[in-house]
């Protein structure tokens, strides 16, 4: 009996000395090897067997099913079920946050107020514990974004897609090339000087005066997308204007800014003059769309690529001069050195985090940090190796297919070859042999090349340190905060639509007193207080 009681102490000593041994292990493992019961930087997690559900907000009705969501689940061991959205993304998340029966994962809205309330409700993991011993990866791809995403507790809750710097031109003036060159002539259509106000109404009246009819319809002069409202990010960056109008250490409703109103009173005037389409108030992106590849449009106010569908109508149906490209427009009393077209979070688009119905967060950490890894990455944006791209030099260099795939039909490369089909943990920029990390930036495209020659260093500015500041939609504040934006979204049109200058400037007033009687001194207040704190919070 002693023997045996002896032998049973040693064989738990043993046990617990090998269990000490295994979680002690600083021996790192690149998550290229991320396979079954990888290695992390703390020990051992099996992820044979597991399954791991996530709710894509983008995922559409896509499938995982494709040659690339194939690999990623041999690399990780797990096996990975999508649940689309089905209707309104946001109402889906609301639902399941009231239910409390949302996956192992979601992927959000990083910049909504949904990503605050599933903190606050408790439905998220904090994730510093398991990025410390499960995300070597995560650490060396985030870097300081990491520092930036903490909520005020100063937990991580989620990680950043898309997120980290990207040069890409998000806003301009879009003209068609064909009818520019004609105007103005090739030589100065084809130069990077920008243009000024003055210039640009001139530009617009001449094509009307040219072009009274095209193809038996009525000429437009300009038109915009109602919709997706992606005219406002142009207009902003004409006048240097950002998110908030900033007077000392308080920040303050962008409406407040003085260049605001000589924005405003350019919109009224290109309507006044009946440059701007009559019915731009009512376009649907669709519509849109339809306008301007009808070919009776010259100019629209948008993002380079807002306009890759209108552009392959119009180079099969009137040639390849007829596309619209992104200019550069300067607002009166604007420098070139002055003007925001270009700005951009580096902390991303989404945020995806692991929910506390996961049952194996370690394991679901482990997939992250083989998704966010460099490997990883270059599989979720080039897909297969020997199949999509191959290696040259120590290069990464995409087939000749793909590439031309993606310029000529960009859904269906995506469903066919499941590459940029799953864009998870997307990092912007290059990888460290210097290729981009999304395939579709390794050739770029004309239209691409244009607005990056017409918008420089200048024009890009981090939008992030002044998302996510206002007040919690639940709270009084925030219920003022939505009055004011519905007096805002409300008045904006009327403003651009006025009959004369005067007009719009009276009903500019009528804005502005409408907002202030609605609370927004108070409003403003909390935005400048989480601004300062969050300024706080980056700098510990």
């Amino acid at each position: 009996m002693k023997f045996k009681k002896s032998i049973a102490m040693a064989m738990s000593v043993l046990m617990v000395a090998g269990m000490l041994a295994g979680c002690g292990s600083n021996g790192s493992t690149s998550s290229s090897t991320a396979s079954g019961s990888a290695s992390s930087a703390s020990g051992e997690v099996s992820t044979d067997g597991v399954t791991i559900s996530i709710f894509d907000k983008n995922s559409g009705s896509n499938t995982f099913d494709d040659p690339v969501a194939k690999a990623i689940e041999e690399k990780t061991g797990v096996k990975i079920q999508v649940e689309n959205p089905t209707g309104d993304p946001l109402e889906k998340l609301n639902l399941m946050l009231t239910g409390q029966n949302y996956p192992d994962i979601v992927l959000m809205d990083r910049g909504n107020d949904i990503v605050n309330r599933y903190i606050e409700a408790g439905a998220l993991l904090p994730l510093n514990d398991l990025i410390d011993e499960y995300g070597p990866d995560v650490k060396e791809m985030y870097g300081e974004t990491l520092n930036k995403s903490r909520y005020t507790d100063g937990k991580n809750y989620y990680l950043n897609n898309w997120y980290g710097e990207d040069p890409d031109p998000v806003a301009g003036v879009l003209m068609r090339y064909d009818y520019l060159c004609e105007i103005v002539g090739k030589d100065r259509a084809d130069s990077d000087e920008p243009f000024t106000q003055e210039e640009y109404i001139d530009i617009c009246k001449k094509f009307k005066e040219l072009h009274p009819t095209i193809d038996g319809k009525e000429s437009i002069a300009i038109t915009f997308d109602a919709e997706s409202k992606n005219y406002d990010g142009t207009l902003k960056g004409m006048y240097g204007l950002k998110t908030y109008y900033q007077d000392g250490d308080n920040l303050e409703h962008v409406a407040k800014a003085p260049n605001f109103k000589e924005m405003m009173s350019f919109a009224n005037e290109l309507y006044t003059e009946g440059l701007l389409d009559k019915e731009w108030v009512v376009n649907k992106k669709n519509q849109w769309t339809q306008k301007l590849s009808a070919g009776n449009v010259f100019s629209t106010f948008a993002s380079y690529w807002d306009t890759d569908a209108a552009n392959t109508a119009l180079a099969s149906s009137v040639g390849e001069d007829a596309k619209f490209y992104s200019y550069k427009i300067l607002g009166n009393g604007i420098s070139a050195d002055e003007t925001t077209y270009c700005g951009r979070s580096t902390l991303g688009w989404d945020a995806i985090a692991i929910t506390k119905n996961c049952k194996n967060p370690e394991a679901a950490m482990k997939m992250i940090n083989y998704l966010a890894s460099e490997e990883g990455q270059y599989l979720l944006m080039w897909g297969i190796e020997g199949t999509n791209w191959n290696m040259e030099d120590g290069k990464h260099v995409p087939n000749d297919d793909l590439i031309e795939g993606f310029q000529t039909d960009f859904d269906k490369t995506k469903l066919d070859t499941g590459v940029r089909k799953w864009t998870w943990f997307v990092k912007n920029g290059n990888g460290t042999d210097g290729t981009p990390y999304d395939v579709t930036q390794y050739k770029v495209k004309e239209t691409r090349q244009v607005a990056m020659n017409h918008f420089g260093e200048n024009d890009r500015w981090d939008t992030a340190e002044f998302t996510g500041l206002t007040p919690a939609g639940s709270t009084p504040d925030g219920l003022k905060w939505q009055k004011i934006q519905d007096i805002y979204d409300q008045e904006y049109p009327k403003i651009v639509n006025a009959d004369s200058h005067d007009a719009a400037m009276e009903e500019y007033d009528k804005m502005i007193s409408e907002m202030n009687d609605a609370g927004l001194e108070d409003v403003e207040k909390v935005i400048t207080q989480n601004y300062q704190e969050r300024m706080k919070l980056w700098n510990e």
